[in-house]
Formats: C-alpha cells, structure tokens, sequence
C-alpha cells in the first residue's frame, strides 16, 4: 500500500515524505496510452535504519552438563555487526559456546549463541548487541539452571552420569529392548 492511502497512485512523480523502514520494497511505474500494451519499469527502494533486536525467550533454563540455544532476532539495514557479551565480556566460539548467524533477508538475521555442557559459571545475564552505522540495540536473555534436561536440543545427544562412564538414552533403550526381548523368549520356551 502507498503512502497517498491505496494500492496505485496516478502521475509521474512519487514523493516519499519522512520515509520509514515499512516504505521500502519494489515500487513499479507503469506507463499507459492506450495505443499499445505500455511500459513499466521498477525501482527498488532500499531504506536504511538502526537496529532493532529481539529475544523470543527472554528467559530460558537448562539442567548442568546438557547444551542450550540462547537466540535473537535482528531487524537492521545495512547488516549489523552482531555480538554476544557476557559480564561485559565479548564471547566467540571456543568449547563453551559456538556462535551462529542466519540471514533470512537483507533486513534481518537470526543470532543463535549455544551454550555447550552447562557449567554454573556459565549461567547468568547474556546480552546479544547489534550495530550498524545508524545505532545499535541489544537484547537480554537470562539462562538459569533446571534440574531436568529441556529438549531441545538435548534430546538430541542426552547423557546421563559424567565423563567417560556416560551412558547415552539409546545405549539404556538398547539393554532394555534386549532385556525384554530375554523375557519373552524365556516365557515362550516355559509354555512350549
């Protein structure tokens, strides 16, 4: 829809008046006399503007030793230098966090910071910051620690006990299936 309040606008001159990030897009002008089928051409209005960051989980929880994703989301043009800080300390991908960027569209990217094998040092405040050369935003995201596992993602790799005697849920799923599958048979053969 166009600022004059419809779908088309009538002349050759379209003026944009305090232009907003919502005015951007592919404006198309078509040129018509009847004589023939016309002419169009388009123009791709490209606008820039701060940051804007948003967290879908402000708060997220997640049980020692298992992974979580803190994630934010970031609307900005042109693309924003993204960052994740912890007790004012900038963090990067090591083998307690692993950072992730995904553009879905010029205008925005998804920020995933995945905290690896929780440890109580690593609860706490995390604050994902977006720049740009027209400002910058940020949001917080408060990870705390539960007593049971939150799946996802850590259904996905889930261990139970530490270190090397670590047993996987599909180690346990297997035994059990084994165990039951001894039960039957043992049954089958004392009927038989």
């Amino acid at each position: 829809m166009l600022l004059t309040g419809g779908a088309t606008y009538s002349g050759n001159v379209l003026n944009i008046h305090s232009v907003h990030k919502e005015d951007r897009g592919t404006y198309y002008c078509v040129a018509d006399n009847g004589v023939s089928r016309g002419d169009r051409r388009n123009v791709n209005l490209e606008v820039e503007f701060a940051p804007v960051v948003t967290v879908p989980r402000p708060r997220v929880e997640q049980a020692l030793q298992y992974d979580m994703d803190l994630e934010c989301h970031i609307e900005a043009y042109p693309p924003p230098a993204i960052r994740w800080l912890k007790d004012s300390v900038q963090l990067s991908s090591n083998q307690h966090y692993q950072l992730s960027q995904f553009a879905t569209a010029d205008e925005f990217t998804d920020s995933t910071l995945r905290v690896i094998t929780a440890e109580k040092r690593q609860y706490g405040e995390y604050i994902c910051q977006a720049t740009n050369k027209l400002g910058d935003a940020e949001g917080r995201v408060e990870f705390t620690e539960s007593v049971i596992p939150v799946c996802p993602p850590a259904c996905g790799q889930a261990r139970y006990g530490g270190g090397a005697s670590a047993i996987s849920v599909s180690s346990v799923l297997m035994a059990v299936a084994t165990v039951l599958t001894m039960v039957v048979i043992a049954q089958y053969v004392k009927r038989a």
